[in-house]
């Protein structure tokens, strides 16, 4: 079999299969699985539609180069301190031996590039008592964070009940991860990637029957190679008719079934016959290990999730959108939100995430935007049991804040009356955009709308004013240098 982790450098002894990022290791040929999984053929990911995606580091890599050098597996934040992944990316497949806690981080954010993420230690791994290398069942581990992660909502493992529904033949789901996107070399992406799957009978899953899905007529697995009570085998089909199949990078990933608040965790990136071939991938059955989960505390208690979308306002400002939330009315569990930024002519997206505070309400900001650009932002509420639906699309652009204009000449006449001549003011929907003159010992102001370059100001007294442009937007206000006149009658 061939495990889907992409740097084996801590699965495996120091030899040559590590020498690639996509190296994996391969069992005796004569039994088991060959473990070996990416995403190829997917979609680019959603980050506010999976926030629980976890990227699994190594530390010492990720000091030197970063997370995208340092990631080797992935997993699923099932509770706020609690992250499941594969045994088979925390047990040496030679020797058994499991690795120490210290050995990995866990990284929180999208795009595995991007100098910002957030990582987390772990304190404890866990691995199944029941795990086979050989066969690779029961290839399920649990991750004890060092320190929780409440403001990230997390995604709950399938119940046995809720597992047979979301797992039945036929149905789909999506597998989520930063693995290998080419079937001839290595292509790992920076942001992770979606592949949209359709699960397979238990007779492809270990009795040797063929399924088509697609057009394309995929080979079964054996009983001695896959046993559909602890796995799940799931591949797709694009419309050109190539596979969409995990592969290197994204073991230990979440296999994603259901919708809205239904949404659980069901399967866990395992292995597969190589990548994209005319196999499927094989998952983790994770409602078979609903018990092992739960007594490690990696089952979230049972609320209710919201059914309603949080409150979404965003807010222009320079080079950055604000977004503010609110909690889904009713909603008084929610964990944390999560903010998706999406750039439409590109396909680039950014995230970012809020804790809610005693009211109900966050905040958070996408900065190192195009002024003038326009971004489309949606955001979800997350639980311990489930995330809300999918708030927006919200259009909206980054604005440079306002900038008053200058007063180039200015000129009284008599009857009370003055003549400026003015550059415009800058800065996208001006909301006061005025020349202001002010009695420089006391009185009342006169303020006049600037409509052009040349403002008539009337009803000024025989006093001094000082006389200034004031405008302002959503993303700040400014006033020009001061030109002082004396009125006259």
């Amino acid at each position: 079999m061939r495990i889907r982790s992409r740097l084996r450098a801590i699965l495996v002894a120091a030899v040559a299969l590590i020498a690639t990022l996509g190296a994996v290791s391969a069992a005796p040929a004569s039994a088991g699985p060959r473990i070996a999984p990416r995403i190829i053929n997917g979609d680019p990911g959603d980050p506010g539609a999976y926030p629980f995606l976890v990227s699994l580091l190594q530390p010492d890599v990720y000091a030197r180069e970063g997370a995208y050098n340092a990631q080797f597996c992935a997993g699923t934040l099932t509770t706020s301190s609690t992250v499941v992944t594969a045994a088979h990316c925390m047990v040496n497949q030679k020797t058994g031996s499991i690795l120490d806690a210290s050995e990995i981080l866990a990284g929180f954010g999208a795009d595995l590039r991007e100098s910002g993420i957030r990582v987390v230690p772990v304190a404890q791994v866990i691995v199944s008592p029941d795990y086979v290398r050989s066969r690779a069942e029961n290839d399920i581990a649990v991750l004890v964070l060092a320190q929780p992660v409440p403001d990230v909502p997390v995604l709950a493992p399938a119940s046995p009940e809720e597992g047979a529904a979301l797992t039945s033949p036929g149905s789909s789901v999506r597998v989520v991860g930063w693995g290998n996107t080419s079937t001839t070399g290595r292509q790992f992406p920076d942001v992770f990637r979606v592949g949209r799957v359709t699960v397979f009978p238990d007779g492809t899953c270990g009795q040797g029957e063929p399924f088509t899905v697609g057009g394309i007529t995929f080979k079964g697995f054996g009983p001695d190679e896959a046993n559909s009570a602890v796995m799940v085998c799931a591949a797709g089909a694009t419309a050109a008719a190539t596979v969409i199949d995990a592969c290197q990078g994204d073991s230990g990933g979440p296999l994603v079934g259901g919708e809205g608040a239904g949404t659980r965790l069901v399967g866990v990136v395992s292995w597969g016959n190589d990548c994209a071939t005319r196999y499927p991938g094989v998952y983790t059955r994770v409602a078979a290990m609903y018990t092992f989960l739960g007594q490690h505390g990696a089952i979230p208690p049972p609320v209710t999730t919201p059914v309603q979308a949080p409150g979404l306002n965003v807010v222009a400002e320079p080079t950055a959108l604000r977004i503010e939330f609110t909690a889904p009315p009713g909603t008084t569990d929610v964990a944390g939100f999560a903010a998706t930024v999406l750039d439409p002519a590109t396909g680039q997206s950014w995230n970012c995430f809020a804790a809610p505070d005693a009211k109900g309400l966050g905040e958070c900001t996408v900065p190192d935007l195009v002024d003038g650009t326009a971004y489309q932002v949606t955001a979800i509420a997350g639980t311990p049991s489930g995330n809300s639906p999918v708030a927006g699309p919200v259009s909206s652009a980054p604005s440079p804040a306002a900038v008053a204009g200058r007063i180039v000449k200015a000129s009284t006449l008599r009857g009370g009356r003055a003549v400026f001549r003015v550059t415009p003011s800058l800065g996208a929907d001006l909301t006061t955009n005025v020349l202001r003159c002010q009695p420089v010992r006391r009185g009342a102001a006169v303020a006049v709308p600037i409509a052009g370059a040349k403002v008539v100001v009337r009803g000024l007294k025989p006093v001094r004013y000082s006389c200034t442009i004031q405008a302002e937007n959503a993303a700040g206000s400014s006033v020009s240098t001061p030109v002082r006149i004396t009125g006259r009658r």
